[in-house]
């Protein structure tokens, strides 16, 4: 996994891009004609083009794709861009959660760490990521953020009398001549992890030992 290594010299030319997109009919592929039908007509609007594919908007034909209709949604487009740059800049996202919000700086110090580019094209790539993110509504929590909650949900869930059951199964079932007992365990409601390392080590010294 690695960061983009895209870049356009003037952002503000990717800020109005991302503008029209909204406001401009869907091609069938995004080209520099396309764009020059925007007003860029430069021939350093050019990269916009791999920026737009880097982060999922256009295939590798330059096709619009979905994320690109549906980014034309005003409601929609600023939360569809955030997921596009999660996506895209995932490497960069598992160095910093909240990478959207880091200032230019700290930004390009983690970047030069991700890729073998020189100084100039490492702040030319923290400028473009910014200023996509800058475009982007972040409030949605990621996909890995959802799933911890979920995760922490599994290993205590609530028994039918409100207590919780640890993170392996009772009952533990303990043979003495001939008989068998099935002990039910209903632990306390905690979050702390070592009121239940307590337990099971005292059940495990006084019924299994």
């Amino acid at each position: 996994m690695a960061i983009p290594e895209v870049y356009i010299n003037n952002v503000g030319s990717l800020t109005k891009v991302l503008e029209d997109i909204r406001t401009a009919g869907v091609p069938e592929r995004v080209t520099f004609e396309f764009l020059k039908t925007l007003g860029f007509k430069s021939s350093n609007d050019r990269p916009i083009i791999g920026v737009l594919k880097a982060i999922g908007f256009l295939d590798a034909n330059g096709t619009p794709t979905d994320s690109y209709r549906s980014f034309r949604d005003p409601n929609l487009g600023p939360k569809v861009l955030a997921r596009a740059l999660r996506s895209a800049y995932a490497d960069l996202y598992l160095a910093n959660t909240k990478a959207h919000d880091l200032p230019l700086e700290k930004l390009k110090g983690i970047i030069a760490t991700k890729t073998s580019k020189g100084t100039v094209v490492v702040k030319l790539i923290a400028s473009t990521f910014k200023t996509l993110a800058k475009a982007a509504d972040f409030s949605e929590p990621s996909e890995e953020t959802q799933k911890e909650p979920a995760m922490r949900a599994d290993k205590l869930k609530p028994s039918d009398d409100g207590g919780h059951k640890g993170p392996f199964s009772p009952p533990v079932g303990v043979g003495v001549t001939g008989f068998h007992y099935n002990i039910q365990i209903h632990l306390p409601t905690t979050t702390d992890i070592t009121v239940y390392n307590a337990i099971f080590k005292s059940l495990k010294e006084h019924l299994l030992s």
